[in-house]
Formats: C-alpha cells, structure tokens, sequence
C-alpha cells in the first residue's frame, strides 16, 4: 500500500462509541441461526482472575470498505442476543443505556475465551460480533524483600533490592535522563533516586529512563511510596518484549538494556547538527505511554480474520496534560510489530500526529485551530482535541442530561513509514491513541485551561456537567470549591486510553534487515550516519497485510493506580 493510500485509508476510519442495548441469555437449543448481514469487528478486554470487568459489546461494520459506526442510545444498533455462554467466567447482566456488561473470571482461571453476540440495526439488518477476553493469574500481593534490612538514609540501596540495577557512572545521560528527567511534587513520596534506578543504556551508549510501576516498596523503609505518574502497560507482558529489548541493546551492556524513552529525539540532536536548520525536539518524562497486545487476528476488509496473526509492542509521547500537543505534531514512537507470516518490524521515529502549528477540534473534526508553528516537519495524521467550544456543546449539558464519557476524548492518529532516500517505502504502520480523561483542554490558539474546574461551572444558559467524572470530583456534589488540579483526587489525570492498530506493510524483499533512518524515519540506508537510528525490516513483502482493518485495544481499562496525579 502506498504512503497516499494509508493517508486515505487513516482519514477515512471514523471511531465512534461501543454501542449495544440489551441482551437474553443463549441457550443450547432453539431456532436455526440466522443469517448475518455483516460480521462487526473483534474487540479485546483483559481480566484477572476472580475479579471483574466491563465488556463494551462494540460493533463496526464496514461500507465500500470504510469502517463505519453509531454512538449507542440513538437507535441505530441494538445488541439482541449473547451467542456463547462463558467456560472461564460469568457475565452479569447488561446496561441497556450503555451498552456494557459486566464479566467476573472465575477464581484460578486462565487463559483467553470469545464472547459472541448478535446486533440489530434499526433497518433491521443483523450482525455478530465478538469480544475476545484475555485472563491472567491475580497478582501476588508486594512484600518487601525479608532478607534486605533498612538502609541508612543517604547510602545506596544494596544490590539484590528487587530494584533494576543502578547504571555504571560512566554512562553518560541523555536529554531524557537529565534537563527533562523526572521531578518529584508535593505529591509524590519516592526520590528522584528510586526513579533514576529505572534506567537502561540505549543503543547509542547513553542513559535513559524507561518504564516502570507506578509505585514500588523503598528498600530503604520498607514502605511503599508513589511516583505520581504511570507509563501504561508493563511492556515485560509482551511476547516481544525479549526481542525487542535485545535490538536496543548496547555492545558492552547488555545487562542493561531495555526499552529507551526519548531515544529518537535524542537522535534529532545528532541529526539537527549535521542538517542545520533542523528543529530540535525534547518530550516530558511522563507523558510516555506503552501500550501491549498479543496474538492478534489482523481483520481484512469484510472484517473476518485475514489469515495472519500478530503480537505488538508501542510506546507514544502522549502528553494530555499540557500545551504541547495544541502546537507541536513531532511525538516519540516506538513500534513493535512480529507476526506469523515472516514479518518483522521494530522501529523508532518521531512520529508525526498530523501538521504543526495547528490540531483539529474534537468536536469539529474539519475545523482546524491554529497555534504556534514551531518548526517541524507536516504529516499525515491528525490530532484530534476538545478546546472550548466542545466544552460548551458536550460537557456543560441541560437539566436532565449527562455529559458523555466521549466529550474529552482527545484521539492521535499518525502514518508512520520507514523510507530511502529516494522515497522508496520499506514498511509502513498507521497507528491512533486515545486518551478520554485529559487534565486540559484547548482554551484560544495555543493556550489551554483546566478540565477539573469544569465540573464546578454553571454556563450563563445554566447548563452544567453532569458525568461520571465530576460525580467523583464533587463527591455527588457534596465539594462545593474545586481543588488543585494536580491533586490525584482528581479523575483528570490522562489514564483512561486506548489504541488502534492496523496492519503492518512491508516491501523488502531481498532487502536489509537492519537499516537506519534519520529520526523522522527517512533517508534509510545499510550504514550508520549522524543522528541515525537502526530500524528492522523483515526482508520480505507481505502483501496479505496490505488491506488490513483497524482493530481498537484497551477501551476498557484505567492505568489509575495510587498516588497517580496530573501532570501524568
């Protein structure tokens, strides 16, 4: 597939909410199964063991290849059956506002199992669906390490802490590492020191931060503290993890290898002094996000299975919290992707979420608002964020009216390619992130204001909001002032998201494996330059992949966890 045609294909994917009514019971016997006018697309949700999660019955189907959609509550679909009956769990019973139901996992269980359903649309046609439920083992409860005694404050940890070993002094720091590294707040309890031993060395021998849990025990007290922020998805769950790892490791450490944050725009400083007149680019520690999915059954065009299952590894610079991302469209991208038909890709860039200087309202998706241009290259893409006059039409609603979990939702698309120098492409992966919880939102140009206060204010026609997040922020109305918007009390705090893949193009045939690119993934060459970053490239052309659906991942999750706060 062309660089054209998957900027066709990005633009033309409209993503709107899961939507399904209500549900009977199946049972074993009954009538002839009817007949489908079209299958809906296979969503995901993970659970743990004896413990519950919200499945969203959510069904796209496709016209003349576009993927297409309805909002639930409006009459367009209506979910009229569950068709399997759960081994690993059982299903409570479905809210037919919202489309939603919920799924306990029984004690000890494991493994993956498919629920199935049936949807009406409101012309009658049918169409099945399926949500594919991934359970893992309850995690074990923490405990600090019985056999480390506390240490004195201001000595060293000792080694064997449970904790990443600490780097050699002599490995020099990145930007990521030191001008943009990780500053505790007064609502923080871990040091900078703790954070700092969630280090590895990247492939050009520097030192990075990388992922870590948002709060771990002191070694020092025994005692639990919290970072503030999150980073997604533990990335050590991914069946590409190991692979992955290994391709950024450095000769010489390997022992301390791992997954770098801020490796590309590091690479842009290179690149930036041997192509003067380059914008340098440099991200906040936070807003790297990793996001996980294994085993998926990429969907073709008439949304069955194509044939070809994949694993894949991301972390994106998402900051929801700040001004950033209303002006500049250059975002750290790491992308994993390994299937089994032979391809293989493992690529970092500076991903382009769309043209700088500008994004695209929410709310509006044709409207553009302009910012500040700073300098860096356009691309495909868009980035799609609520600014005023989104909070007026879907977050300050009516009497009797509720503000929709979708009115903030903030969604990042990008066409990424990895290219010659002649323009050739060797692999190419559009990809989306959402995030639904945002602590700002777009206030005039390149300004911003706060989500929280929102959840106090009474518009001049006396419209007010009324959703599930400010219900939690005003206690049921019970906090008649708002407060820090930092405070992890706040549910604005960037870590309900989700992501989208599609297939992964390659055309490599006979080709290098390994190639490096500059960071914006161009001039793709078998040798190392300036500012390059070594990419993989199966050397194959995978043709089966080139019409490949897009799949949505982690609607249902939160990576909300104690102590998180904005900025996260």
């Amino acid at each position: 597939m062309s660089a054209g045609s998957l900027r066709a294909a990005l633009a033309a994917a409209v993503v709107t909410a899961a939507f399904a009514t209500s549900v009977a019971g199946a049972t074993a016997a009954g009538p002839a199964a009817p007949q489908y006018d079209g299958i809906c697309r296979t969503a995901s949700a993970k659970a743990v063991a004896g413990q519950t999660v919200t499945l969203a019955l959510d069904c796209r189907t496709a016209s003349r290849g576009v993927l297409v959609g309805r909002v639930v509550g409006t009459s367009h679909r209506e979910a009229t059956a569950v068709l399997t009956r759960p081994r690993l769990g059982v299903l409570g019973k479905l809210n037919r506002r919202s489309g939603r139901i919920a799924y306990t996992a029984n004690p000890g269980a494991a493994g993956k199992e498919t629920i199935r359903f049936r949807v009406r649309a409101s012309d009658g046609r049918r169409y099945r669906g399926a949500v594919v439920v991934r359970i893992g083992a309850a995690p074990a409860r923490p405990t600090p390490p019985a056999e480390n005694p506390p240490v004195p404050p201001g000595e060293e940890p000792p080694a064997g802490d449970g904790l990443p070993p600490k780097l050699p002094d002599a490995v020099p720091g990145s930007v990521a590492s030191t001008t943009r590294a990780w500053v505790p707040t007064a609502y923080d309890s871990c040091s900078k020191e703790l954070h700092d031993r969630f280090s590895v060395v990247g492939p050009d021998g520097r030192r990075y931060p990388t992922w870590h849990p948002p709060t771990i025990v002191d070694p020092a007290s025994g005692e639990r503290c919290s970072f503030g922020h999150e980073h997604g998805e533990d990335p050590r769950g991914s069946d590409l993890y190991e692979w992955v790892v290994g391709h950024f490791a450095a000769a010489g450490y390997e022992q301390y290898a791992g997954l770098p944050f801020g490796l590309a725009a590091e690479a842009l400083n290179s690149w930036a002094v041997a192509t003067p007149g380059t914008a340098t680019r440099s991200e906040d520690h936070v807003g790297y996000k990793m996001d996980v999915a294994n085993d998926v059954d990429l969907i073709g065009p008439s949304g069955a299975a194509n044939g070809v299952t994949c694993d894949f590894l991301t972390m994106v610079h998402q900051g929801s919290h700040s001004p950033d991302a209303l002006s500049n469209n250059a975002h750290e991208l790491l992308y994993a992707s390994r299937c089994d038909d032979g391809t293989e890709v493992i690529s970092s860039t500076l991903s382009r979420f769309g043209d700088p200087g500008a994004f695209q309202r929410s709310c509006e998706p044709g409207v553009e608002i302009a910012t500040t241009d700073n300098g860096y290259p356009d691309g495909g893409g868009s980035r799609l964020i609520p600014d005023r006059t989104c909070v007026e039409r879907d977050v300050l609603v009516g009497p009797g009216k509720t503000t929709s979990v979708w009115a903030l939702y903030e969604k990042w698309s990008s066409e990424n390619a990895l290219e010659t120098a002649a323009g050739e492409t060797l692999a190419a992966f559009p990809t989306a992130f959402g995030v639904f919880n945002p602590s700002r939102y777009g206030a005039g140009g390149a300004t911003t204001a706060r989500t929280l206060p929102l959840c106090w204010e009474t518009a001049p026609d006396g419209d007010r909001a009324d959703g599930v997040d400010c219900t939690a922020a005003t206690q049921g109305g019970a906090l008649a002032e708002p407060f820090a918007w930092e405070d992890p009390k706040s549910p604005f705090d960037g870590t309900r998201r989700d992501f989208y893949i599609w297939g992964t193009v390659v055309s490599n045939a006979g080709g290098e494996e390994k190639v490096w690119t500059d960071p914006y993934g161009g001039n793709a060459s078998p040798l190392p330059f300036p500012g390059a970053i070594c990419q993989l490239v199966s050397s194959l052309d995978n043709a089966a992949q080139s019409d490949a659906r897009m799949q949505v991942f982690g609607r249902n999750r939160s990576f909300d966890a104690e102590g998180v706060h904005a900025p996260n």
